[in-house]
């Protein structure tokens, strides 16, 4: 028996392979771009053109993405997913299925493998390619496996344990495939971990259910909370630098984000209300909650979670990413720093290139909101 990645791609570790994805992925982040080059549409039932990331549109250049996106599924027939939040997330849920293939072009697609689908990050022009003509070839990469035993102390997330696992073996995992044994985890503390392995460079990521032998361990015990740190440009953000929360605290911020892919599911939504339940919000701090998808938003609200982030003095945000605002709800003015659970620190992500971003779990910014510091 094969590694996940060889069983879904049919052949050993090395071999080039061609095959048919099931699932192709275009949003108004990075992937757009794909719009401009593709010619036609070998496959339209499975191109899923969603509208995610500006949501609502911030920016009349984000505005014009959206039409031309629009105007790209109506054209061809493909799915046009809008009002549903992050579109992986949505996906994931609704509609893609185990066994199955997805693509797509932004830095997330390593997600699918909670539930046990090989997830793909391609560059733009690959994916136009595969969508003109359904087919994609690769190499089929080879396998680590990541033992992680023990139980996350208490405040401490996924997120720490995926930050404080790359802080050590982020060179090991770069274009290879990631099998992780994690037996005390919830599905959505998977979810969060494979998808911070597939942007920090991972081929793809996938959970085992037994524990692997010649394998990485790690005991989730031991894991604190943890940071990532600014970085330069875009294209190096898979690079930039992790670091212990301790040795960063006392930085002082004026704002915090709650929400996407590592902080705005359900799940992060109620850990965030038990934290600040009884506190109070710093004065001038600006915090934003950002609730992955819809169906996240309405349980929030059907369970006082959005009343009582209201109460706290929160800002409520459409359903979305939000991890990249460079004009809009949430942006960051001149000199201004902010602590986020979105995945990118680059300089620009979220407003002027004098901000400063840090990313960090839901419960270090939950906190952060009453210090006003790291």
């Amino acid at each position: 028996m094969g590694t996940f990645v060889e069983n879904i791609l049919g052949s050993a570790a090395g071999s080039v392979v061609t095959v048919e994805p099931d699932y192709i992925i275009i949003n108004d982040g990075v992937s757009h771009a794909v719009v401009d080059e593709i010619g036609s549409v070998a496959n339209p039932d499975k191109v899923y053109v969603i509208y995610d990331h500006d949501v609502p549109t911030g920016r009349p250049e984000a505005a014009a993405i959206l039409r031309k996106n629009l105007s790209f599924a109506q054209k061809y027939g493909c799915h046009y997913v809008q009002a549903k939040g992050i579109g992986y997330l949505y996906l994931m849920r609704e509609v893609v299925k185990r066994g199955r293939i997805a693509v797509g072009g932004g830095s997330h697609a390593a997600i699918f493998g909670a539930n046990g689908t090989l997830g793909i990050n391609v560059s733009v022009p690959e994916l136009a390619r595969l969508t003109e003509t359904g087919r994609f070839s690769t190499v089929v990469p080879e396998t680590v496996c990541l033992n992680l035993n023990g139980r996350l102390p208490e405040g401490v997330s996924a997120m720490d344990a995926a930050f404080a696992f790359l802080q050590d073996n982020r060179e090991a995992l770069q274009k290879k495939a990631l099998e992780v044994f994690a037996p005390s985890f919830t599905q959505h503390e998977k979810e969060v971990f494979l998808s911070i392995a597939g942007s920090a460079g991972a081929f793809t990521a996938s959970i085992r259910s037994r524990e692997a032998e010649n394998a990485i361990s790690s005991n989730l015990s031991a894991v604190e909370p943890m940071v990532m740190l600014p970085c330069d440009e875009r294209t190096e953000q898979k690079n930039a630098a992790y670091a212990k929360k301790s040795a960063v605290a006392g930085t002082a911020l004026q704002a915090g984000q709650i929400g996407g892919y590592t902080g705005g599911a359900i799940e992060d939504l109620r850990i965030a209300a038990a934290l600040l339940k009884g506190k109070k919000l710093a004065l001038g701090f600006r915090l934003s909650i950002c609730p992955a998808t819809a169906e996240d938003y309405i349980q929030a609200c059907e369970e006082g979670l959005i009343t009582q982030f209201i109460n706290y003095g929160a800002q409520i945000n459409a359903a979305g990413d939000h991890s990249e605002v460079i004009q809009g709800a949430g942006a960051m003015g001149a000199n201004e720093t902010l602590l986020t659970t979105g995945l990118y620190t680059y300089t620009g992500a979220m407003g002027v290139a004098s901000s400063k971003v840090y990313s960090s779990s839901v419960q270090s910014v939950a906190l952060a909101s009453v210090s006003k510091e790291i």
